[in-house]
């Protein structure tokens, strides 16, 4: 999987990512409930886009390596920059 590109804009799109992000890593919903001490039910329901806060949201990214980072909405990030100034031959 690669990394990240374009900002993830809602909860079921961060559910379907981070549920990706831990099959790519190759590990369990047991695995990760334990590296991030939530339990599997939460991680269950994380990747279901269920009821699950923003704490477990951050500590599953966490323990798969990433961060949530909040940032308005119009901001231009780095990687967004060659889709920006792409030109076209």
């Amino acid at each position: 999987m690669n990394t990240l590109i374009h900002p993830i804009n809602n909860v079921e799109k961060l559910s379907t990512e981070l549920k990706g992000l831990r099959r790519h890593k190759k590990i369990t919903q047991q695995q990760l409930a334990e590296r991030c001490l939530l339990s599997r039910r939460t991680i269950t329901n994380a990747e279901s886009a269920h009821n699950v806060g923003l704490v477990e949201f951050t500590r599953m990214a966490n323990a798969l390596g990433y961060e949530l980072v909040l940032r308005p909405q119009k901001a231009v990030v780095f990687e967004e920059l060659a889709d920006i100034f792409f030109e076209d031959d």
